[in-house]
């Protein structure tokens, strides 16, 4: 393998890696999108949960706050428009596997001329 094609190769598997990175941010982002209405669901039941408990107020209130947090994000991750965060996800992850097969095509061509 030449000095440039070498190069050429470490920078696509770091472009790889680099995508990989995002394509797995934005499914986790897709993922919230899709769980807000069952995640806020859940931090309300086990509101009612804390509430209807034999804890003191304070324990009650510091349980909640952490509960209220969560629902909030799971709120603001609702307003998210679904269909973008799912074609930026398929966007990335195709992306990734149209460099991974290059990656691959480079590093079979190589091996073949090694063993010939």
């Amino acid at each position: 393998m030449t000095r440039g094609e070498e190069i050429a190769l470490n920078a696509m598997k770091k472009e790889l890696k680099s995508l990989s990175k995002r394509a797995a941010l934005a499914k986790n982002k897709t993922e919230s999108c899709m769980s807000a209405a069952s995640t806020i669901i859940n931090c309300r039941k086990e509101a009612s949960e804390i509430l209807k408990s034999e804890k003191s107020f304070d324990e009650q209130m510091k349980l909640i706050g952490v509960l209220a947090d969560k629902e909030k994000a799971a709120f603001k991750a609702s307003k998210q428009d679904l269909i973008k965060l799912m074609d930026k996800e398929n966007e990335l992850r195709f992306a990734c596997d149209d460099l991974q097969g290059e990656i691959s095509r480079i590093e079979f061509r190589h091996s073949m001329r090694i063993s010939a």
